[in-house]
């Protein structure tokens, strides 16, 4: 099974900017299990609410967090990513990647 990967707005690439060469990397290469697997292991993935996920990718002690919803069978689309400073995810990250998918959604609509 291949799966599309795409990113609303630009909040995904200034995410990917403020990182170095080598977290890069290291994010794309975890994403690739998303285009390649028809199931993704689970410490890669969860499911936080209202249809929003996150992908945890780990390098070296940095923990990286990336907000996504599913659209249809195939196409995942990415909003903000951080990098995770504290045990528990800040409420204000995972409303923003809530209201970001439901910005998504409408323009979709209209």
């Amino acid at each position: 099974m291949i799966r599309r990967i795409k990113a609303y707005k630009n909040y995904y690439s200034d995410f990917m900017a403020s990182l170095s060469d080598a977290e890069r990397l290291k994010i794309q290469r975890a994403l690739l299990l998303f285009t390649n697997n028809e199931r993704i292991p689970v410490h890669f993935i969860k499911y936080i609410r209202d249809g929003v996920y996150e992908f945890r990718v780990t390098y070296l002690s940095n923990e990286f967090r990336i907000f996504f919803c599913y659209d249809g069978d195939d196409l995942v689309i990415l909003f903000n990513g951080i990098r995770k400073k504290t045990q528990k995810l800040k409420n204000s990250d995972i409303e923003k990647a809530i209201k970001l998918k439901k910005e998504y959604y409408e323009s979709k609509e209209g």
